[in-house]
Protein backbone atom coordinates (compact mmCIF):
# COMPACT_ATOMS: atom_id res chain seq x y z
CA UNK A 1 0.00 0.00 0.00
CA UNK A 2 1.11 3.47 -1.14
CA UNK A 3 0.63 6.50 1.48
CA UNK A 4 1.24 9.97 1.15
CA UNK A 5 1.29 12.11 4.41
CA UNK A 6 0.41 16.17 4.12
CA UNK A 7 0.97 18.19 7.33
CA UNK A 8 2.52 22.16 7.28
CA UNK A 9 4.47 20.74 9.96
CA UNK A 10 7.66 18.89 9.69
CA UNK A 11 7.41 16.76 13.13
CA UNK A 12 4.18 15.67 12.09
CA UNK A 13 4.80 15.02 8.85
CA UNK A 14 8.05 12.78 9.49
CA UNK A 15 6.90 11.36 12.97
CA UNK A 16 3.38 9.85 10.84
CA UNK A 17 5.90 8.79 7.81
CA UNK A 18 8.33 7.15 10.49
CA UNK A 19 5.37 5.09 11.67
CA UNK A 20 4.46 3.39 8.65
CA UNK A 21 7.32 2.83 7.11
CA UNK A 22 8.06 -0.71 7.57
CA UNK A 23 4.37 -1.72 8.84
CA UNK A 24 2.90 -4.84 7.47
CA UNK A 25 1.31 -3.83 3.93
CA UNK A 26 2.94 -0.40 3.85
CA UNK A 27 4.91 -0.02 1.02
CA UNK A 28 6.09 3.37 -0.36
CA UNK A 29 5.60 6.23 2.05
CA UNK A 30 6.26 9.90 0.83
CA UNK A 31 5.49 13.36 2.36
CA UNK A 32 4.16 16.39 0.96
CA UNK A 33 4.68 19.62 2.83
CA UNK A 34 2.58 22.19 0.89
CA UNK A 35 -0.78 21.80 -1.41
CA UNK A 36 1.32 21.95 -4.48
CA UNK A 37 3.45 19.35 -3.33
CA UNK A 38 0.78 17.07 -2.71
CA UNK A 39 -0.89 17.42 -6.54
CA UNK A 40 2.08 17.47 -8.31
CA UNK A 41 3.35 14.08 -5.96
CA UNK A 42 0.00 12.49 -6.31
CA UNK A 43 -0.51 13.12 -9.92
CA UNK A 44 3.04 11.63 -10.38
CA UNK A 45 2.60 8.80 -8.62
CA UNK A 46 -0.93 8.14 -7.15
CA UNK A 47 -1.16 6.26 -3.86
CA UNK A 48 -4.06 3.95 -2.13
CA UNK A 49 -4.06 6.23 1.17
CA UNK A 50 -3.78 10.42 1.45
CA UNK A 51 -3.37 11.21 4.99
CA UNK A 52 -3.84 15.05 5.42
CA UNK A 53 -3.36 16.66 9.05
CA UNK A 54 -5.45 19.21 10.12
CA UNK A 55 -4.91 21.88 13.06
CA UNK A 56 -7.46 23.96 14.81
CA UNK A 57 -7.81 27.95 13.00
CA UNK A 58 -5.45 26.93 9.92
CA UNK A 59 -6.94 26.06 6.80
CA UNK A 60 -3.73 24.67 5.04
CA UNK A 61 -5.02 21.33 5.56
CA UNK A 62 -8.42 21.18 4.34
CA UNK A 63 -7.20 23.23 1.13
CA UNK A 64 -4.50 20.57 0.18
CA UNK A 65 -7.56 17.97 0.17
CA UNK A 66 -9.51 20.15 -1.98
CA UNK A 67 -7.07 20.51 -4.11
CA UNK A 68 -5.95 17.17 -4.72
CA UNK A 69 -9.75 16.09 -5.07
CA UNK A 70 -10.09 18.92 -7.44
CA UNK A 71 -7.76 17.25 -9.41
CA UNK A 72 -7.97 13.37 -8.43
CA UNK A 73 -11.80 13.11 -7.19
CA UNK A 74 -11.69 9.56 -6.38
CA UNK A 75 -8.24 9.75 -4.31
CA UNK A 76 -9.01 8.54 -1.05
CA UNK A 77 -8.38 10.60 1.34
CA UNK A 78 -8.08 10.82 4.92
CA UNK A 79 -8.17 13.81 7.25
CA UNK A 80 -6.42 13.49 10.95
CA UNK A 81 -6.56 16.29 13.96
CA UNK A 82 -7.27 16.49 17.62
CA UNK A 83 -10.60 16.12 18.68
CA UNK A 84 -12.01 19.50 17.78
CA UNK A 85 -10.62 20.21 14.71
CA UNK A 86 -13.06 17.46 13.22
CA UNK A 87 -16.30 20.06 12.32
CA UNK A 88 -13.90 22.88 10.60
CA UNK A 89 -11.88 20.88 8.70
CA UNK A 90 -14.17 18.16 6.66
CA UNK A 91 -14.14 18.44 2.82
CA UNK A 92 -16.43 16.99 0.20
CA UNK A 93 -15.10 13.98 -1.08
CA UNK A 94 -13.17 13.06 1.55
CA UNK A 95 -13.11 8.94 3.35
CA UNK A 96 -13.09 10.23 6.56
CA UNK A 97 -11.58 11.78 9.78
CA UNK A 98 -9.55 10.14 11.77
CA UNK A 99 -8.88 11.94 15.81
CA UNK A 100 -5.41 12.23 16.37
CA UNK A 101 -5.75 9.89 19.51
CA UNK A 102 -7.47 7.18 17.75
CA UNK A 103 -4.62 5.84 15.44
CA UNK A 104 -2.29 7.48 14.71
CA UNK A 105 -0.71 8.53 17.90
CA UNK A 106 -2.23 6.15 20.58
CA UNK A 107 -2.29 7.24 24.09
CA UNK A 108 -0.43 4.70 26.10
CA UNK A 109 -2.74 4.22 28.60
CA UNK A 110 -5.56 3.60 25.80
CA UNK A 111 -6.34 -0.03 26.36
CA UNK A 112 -6.83 -2.10 23.54
CA UNK A 113 -10.46 -3.32 22.67
CA UNK A 114 -11.52 -6.54 23.65
CA UNK A 115 -10.17 -9.23 21.92
CA UNK A 116 -13.60 -11.05 21.75
CA UNK A 117 -15.03 -8.04 19.67
CA UNK A 118 -12.39 -8.24 17.29
CA UNK A 119 -13.77 -11.40 15.61
CA UNK A 120 -14.35 -10.30 12.18
CA UNK A 121 -16.16 -12.38 9.54
CA UNK A 122 -14.10 -13.27 6.00
CA UNK A 123 -16.81 -11.14 4.79
CA UNK A 124 -16.46 -8.12 7.15
CA UNK A 125 -12.59 -8.04 6.41
CA UNK A 126 -13.84 -7.64 2.91
CA UNK A 127 -15.59 -4.68 3.27
CA UNK A 128 -12.92 -3.60 5.61
CA UNK A 129 -10.54 -3.79 3.46
CA UNK A 130 -12.70 -1.47 0.80
CA UNK A 131 -13.54 1.01 3.50
CA UNK A 132 -9.51 1.54 3.78
CA UNK A 133 -9.19 1.75 0.21
CA UNK A 134 -11.79 4.94 0.88
CA UNK A 135 -14.86 2.94 -1.49
CA UNK A 136 -18.27 4.01 -0.78
CA UNK A 137 -20.57 1.24 0.42
CA UNK A 138 -21.98 1.31 -3.31
CA UNK A 139 -18.40 0.67 -4.71
CA UNK A 140 -17.56 -2.00 -1.93
CA UNK A 141 -21.25 -3.62 -2.81
CA UNK A 142 -20.61 -3.89 -6.52
CA UNK A 143 -17.00 -5.35 -6.02
CA UNK A 144 -18.62 -8.02 -3.47
CA UNK A 145 -21.63 -8.31 -5.61
CA UNK A 146 -23.79 -7.52 -2.43
CA UNK A 147 -26.77 -4.92 -2.63
CA UNK A 148 -25.63 -1.33 -0.87
CA UNK A 149 -28.20 -2.32 1.80
CA UNK A 150 -25.86 -5.46 2.74
CA UNK A 151 -22.78 -3.70 2.80
CA UNK A 152 -24.22 -0.87 5.35
CA UNK A 153 -25.23 -3.74 7.83
CA UNK A 154 -22.28 -5.42 7.30
CA UNK A 155 -20.84 -1.89 7.90
CA UNK A 156 -22.84 -1.81 11.28
CA UNK A 157 -21.63 -5.22 12.52
CA UNK A 158 -18.23 -4.01 12.14
CA UNK A 159 -18.73 -0.71 13.98
CA UNK A 160 -20.29 -2.89 16.65
CA UNK A 161 -17.77 -5.66 17.24
CA UNK A 162 -14.60 -2.85 17.28
CA UNK A 163 -16.71 -0.76 19.45
CA UNK A 164 -16.32 2.87 16.70
CA UNK A 165 -18.77 4.95 15.70
CA UNK A 166 -17.11 5.64 12.22
CA UNK A 167 -15.64 4.15 9.16
CA UNK A 168 -12.32 6.28 9.77
CA UNK A 169 -12.37 4.62 13.43
CA UNK A 170 -12.79 1.27 12.26
CA UNK A 171 -9.74 1.47 9.61
CA UNK A 172 -7.54 2.82 12.19
CA UNK A 173 -8.50 -0.10 14.76
CA UNK A 174 -8.08 -2.90 11.52
CA UNK A 175 -4.80 -1.35 11.27
CA UNK A 176 -3.76 -1.55 14.72
CA UNK A 177 -5.19 -5.14 15.41
CA UNK A 178 -3.25 -6.72 11.80
CA UNK A 179 -6.43 -7.04 9.81
CA UNK A 180 -5.26 -4.71 7.17
CA UNK A 181 -2.19 -5.30 5.79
Amino acid sequence: MAIVVYADRPSTRHGIARSLRGAPGIGRVECAATAEELVRGYTRAPADVVLVAVRPDEPTGPAAAAALLSVAPDAAVIMFGSFGTAAGALVPGIGGFLRKYDGLYPEPAAAPPDAERLRLSERELQILWGMAQGKRNIQIGADLALSEDSVKTHCKRIFRKLGVHDRAEAVAIGFRAGFLS
